[in-house]
């Protein structure tokens, strides 16, 4: 249940992006990111259901830290059936839901709060696994790459190939949920 995570996360232009989809040879994937809210909760945690396919789980991440475009989260799931996942959806997230399913404590109930849509494309590239992803929330459509990797030294080695092959530059991403609450809140 408890993963910590490290991983590169970079911005991308569409021209970038359109670049390393065509180098990277596969179909992307549609996963769609339910976020949700409540006034007590951090600014660097988010809760989210995520489906994929026929497949709901429900999460939160909360980032530890981030240096040179390389965020280190804590992040924890659960798998859930499609209707406890579509209930969940309708009326929000309890705060005993959250202790229970996640390990977590929040102070007060999450609200849905709106929905990200992840075009993932996933694919390998010099020993490296990539996610290329082309996300489409609240008007905007934005685009990005990560990669997770246990090795930090790896995670450079991966920045400085992208930039010297494909002349992508280190522009370290935001997290997915922190961009589209700034569109909310726009």
């Amino acid at each position: 249940m408890k993963n910590i995570e490290q991983e590169l996360k970079l911005q991308l232009t569409e021209r970038e992006y359109r670049l390393l989809s065509d180098a990277a040879c596969a179909e992307p994937r549609l996963q769609s990111n339910f976020y949700f809210v409540c006034p007590a909760m951090p600014r660097d945690a988010m809760v989210r259901i995520r489906k994929k396919d026929d497949v709901y789980v429900l999460g939160y991440k909360r980032r530890l830290s981030v240096r040179d475009g390389v965020s280190v989260c804590d992040e924890r799931e659960c798998e859930l059936s499609a209707e406890h996942a579509n209930y969940i959806l309708d009326r929000g997230v309890t705060s005993d839901e959250m202790r229970k399913l996640l390990q977590v404590r929040v102070e007060a109930p999450l609200r849905l709060a709106g929905r990200l849509d992840t075009y993932r494309t996933v694919f390998e590239i010099n020993g490296w696994t990539l996610e290329l992803d082309k996300n489409v929330y609240l008007g905007v459509t934005d685009y990005e790459l990560e990669c997770e990797n246990d090795d930090v030294s790896e995670l450079a080695k991966l920045k400085n190939y992208l930039f010297y092959t494909y002349g992508v530059p280190e522009r370290p991403s935001k997290p997915k949920s922190e961009r589209f609450f700034e569109a909310l809140n726009k």
